[in-house]
């Protein structure tokens, strides 16, 4: 690994001290300046891009409903998430499709209902990790629990 290709996302207690939006708009910056030519955005195109998915459907830091899904920045401030710590910084859907490959992983009973929904069409909106979608190839990575509730004509895929 390329300790170059490499920018750790700072947290909300870093540098920028108590303003999250000026760490989200100074990791931005960084990730800006770290794209190529070829990867066509403001963000690196990541090759593969790891990511969980919380029991309502939250994938990073995007939960449903929030502001930050409708957000085109690549980096944004979340206040008031549901689950602490209360105010974390993410990148956006937009920032997550530019990955090559989306893998989402998911284990446990209570994941098996937004998996499903997931995996069923319903929006980002109500259902984040519906809108995690890999350039190339979006891949479920599901223990047998978080699979249980996937409809059989949709576990074939």
């Amino acid at each position: 690994m390329d300790p170059l290709r490499v920018h750790r996302m700072p947290g909300t207690d870093g540098p920028d001290g108590p303003d999250p939006e000026a760490a989200a708009a100074r990791y931005a910056t960084w990730l800006r300046a770290a794209a190529r030519p070829e990867d066509h955005g403001p963000v690196p195109a990541f090759d593969v891009l790891l990511l969980g998915i919380g029991p309502e459907g939250h994938v990073a830091s995007l939960f449903p409903g929030m502001p930050a899904l409708y957000d085109d920045r690549s980096v944004v401030a979340v206040r008031g998430a549901p689950k602490p710590p209360p105010t974390r910084l993410t990148l956006t859907l937009p920032s997550i499709c530019s990955a090559r490959e989306v893998w989402v992983l998911a284990a446990g009973q209570e994941k098996a209902g937004a998996v499903r929904l997931a995996l069923s069409g319903v929006g980002p909106v109500q259902v984040p990790v519906a809108g995690a979608r890999g350039k190339q190839r979006t891949l479920f990575l599901l223990d047998r629990a978080a699979a249980g509730r996937i409809p059989p004509q949709l576990s074939a895929r």
